[in-house]
C-alpha cells in the first residue's frame, strides 16, 4: 500500500513547476473558442483536466451549439472526440456542414444539393476543409465511462477536448439511472484530471421544471442528477425564448454562465441561426 504521506507536498516542491506554467501562458485560453470570442473572454476557453457542462431543454440548440465547439477547436488542430450518445454522426456532419457552408437545412432535406450547383461546391469545400482536422465523432459509443476510458487508451493522438451528448442517454438499469449518471459523471471528470483533458457533459434540463417549461433554467433543473451541480468547473446553460413565445425575436439566444469556479458568471447574448445551426456573437 502506497505510503500516504508520500501524497503530502510541501508547498515550496510546488513553486517552480508553477512558476513554468504561470510563465507559459498567452494572452488568449489553451483552448479557445475563436468562433464566439465574447463568450470564450468571459469564460476563458474550455479548461484542460476539467468538467464543463452545457445544459438546455430538448430542442434548444444543445447538441448544435456543442458540435460547433468541436469544430471550432479542432479547426485549430486540437484533436476533438465527440461522442453522440442521440444522434447519428452522418446526421451531425450534415449539420456541420450547413453551419459552416451556410446551407439552409430545410433546403437540404428537401433535395437542394441534388439540382444547386452552388451547394455542391460548398460541399467540395466542406469536404476539403473536414478531411483535414483532427475531429472524431461517434454514434452510440460512450454509454458507460469504461467504454469511454477504453477509446482514449486506442487513440492516438490523445484527444485533447471530449464531448458527450448527452449524459442522460447513457445505459442505467430501471430504478438506477439518478446513481449511474452520478457515478459516470465522477468517472468521467476522473478521467479528465488523470489525462488532462477538457470534459465537456451535455445535459438535459426539466422540461417542466419549476412549472414553466419557458422560464430560464438554473443549474437544480440539470435532469436526474445533482452530481453536474456539484462536479461541473464551468456550466453554461442556453436559453432560446422564441421557441416559447414566436412573437420573440429567432436569432435571440442567451448562455447563461451559471458557474464558473475560476472566472465569472452572468448573461451572454448570442445570435442563433437555427437554420444554419450556427451561433455567433452579437454585433
Amino acid at each position: 500500500m502506497q505510503d500516504i504521506t508520500s501524497q503530502v507536498i510541501p508547498i515550496s516542491n510546488l513553486l517552480d513547476g508553477i512558476e513554468t506554467e504561470l510563465k507559459s501562458r498567452d494572452d488568449v485560453p489553451k483552448l479557445s473558442i475563436k468562433s464566439l470570442p465574447e463568450l470564450n473572454r468571459a469564460i476563458w476557453g474550455l479548461k484542460p483536466a476539467a468538467l464543463t457542462v452545457i445544459g438546455a431543454r430538448t430542442s434548444q440548440g444543445k447538441s448544435a451549439f456543442s458540435l460547433q465547439l468541436a469544430y471550432d477547436l479542432a479547426n485549430q488542430n486540437i484533436p476533438v472526440l465527440f461522442l453522440s450518445l442521440e444522434m447519428v454522426a452522418e446526421d451531425l456532419v450534415e449539420r456541420l456542414f450547413c453551419n459552416l457552408m451556410e446551407v439552409d437545412n430545410y433546403s437540404l432535406k428537401a433535395g437542394l444539393m441534388k439540382f444547386d450547383n452552388e451547394t455542391q461546391e460548398r460541399w467540395r469545400k466542406f469536404k476539403q476543409l473536414s478531411s483535414e482536422i483532427p475531429l472524431l465523432i461517434t454514434s452510440g459509443i460512450g454509454k458507460n465511462y469504461g467504454e469511454v476510458q477504453e477509446l482514449i487508451e486506442l487513440l492516438d493522438p490523445k484527444p485533447k477536448v471530449i464531448f458527450i451528448d448527452f449524459i442522460q442517454n447513457i445505459s442505467a438499469r430501471p430504478r438506477e439511472t439518478r446513481e449511474t449518471i452520478n457515478e459516470f459523471i465522477l468517472q468521467f471528470r476522473n478521467m479528465a484530471l488523470k489525462h488532462r483533458f477538457a470534459g465537456v457533459l451535455c445535459s438535459q434540463i426539466n422540461r417542466g421544471a419549476a412549472g414553466n417549461a419557458g422560464s430560464e433554467p438554473t443549474m437544480y433543473q440539470l435532469k436526474e442528477t445533482g452530481a453536474l451541480e456539484e462536479f461541473a468547473d464551468v456550466c453554461l446553460l442556453l436559453h432560446w425564448e422564441n421557441f416559447y413565445d414566436h412573437s420573440k425575436d429567432q436569432s435571440q439566444y442567451k448562455v447563461i454562465i451559471a458557474k464558473n469556479r475560476s472566472g465569472k458568471t452572468g448573461d451572454h447574448a448570442l445570435k442563433y441561426e437555427p437554420q444554419f445551426y450556427r451561433f455567433s456573437e452579437v454585433n
